[in-house]
């Protein structure tokens, strides 16, 4: 009787020792919830917005706007202007990011690839939509690649 109640004791303080000696999961102090944040106020100011207007769905462009004239091919000064217009409005975010990503779309010109590309990961689900509607005129073969396929291999006698 006394092996069994010295092998219960012995039983109880290894169980003790296991339970109060487990690492306890420590939470991160670097966690930012920032971006999170960003994105549930963007999501709730959207669900706000068509809730409080249902009826002005499509007038998106304010009377304010004003038109921006995309550059020729060839005026790589004017392409480089824009480019800097663009990048200012969508350092300054908001608003003003929407209508350059906008800008981007309609432009299609690989210069813009680099802003269309961090629209993509912004957490503003609009500006998110439209830099996907942008990369869409990229996407798909490139007419550099489509060149090179299109003719023979040099050994062609070899496949045939």
């Amino acid at each position: 009787m006394t092996q069994a109640l010295s092998a219960a004791a012995i039983a109880a303080v290894v169980a003790a020792c296991w339970l109060l000696g487990r690492p306890r999961p420590k939470i991160l102090r670097s966690t930012d919830a920032s971006a999170v944040a960003a994105l549930n106020r963007s999501r709730m100011e959207r669900v706000l917005m068509r809730d409080d207007a249902p009826g002005e769905a499509g007038a998106d462009a304010p009377d304010g706007t004003e038109a921006v004239v995309l550059p020729a091919a060839a005026d790589r000064r004017g392409r480089q202007l824009l480019l800097r217009q663009l990048e200012r409005q969508f350092q300054a975010g908001g608003d003003q990011r929407r209508q350059a990503l906008a800008v981007c779309a309609a432009w299609h010109h690989r210069d813009t690839l680099p802003l269309v590309r961090r629209g993509l990961r912004d957490s503003d689900c609009a500006v998110a939509a439209l830099a996907a509607e942008a990369m869409a005129h990229f996407r798909g073969r490139s007419a550099a690649t489509a060149a090179v396929q299109t003719r023979p291999p040099r050994n062609v006698s070899r496949t045939r």
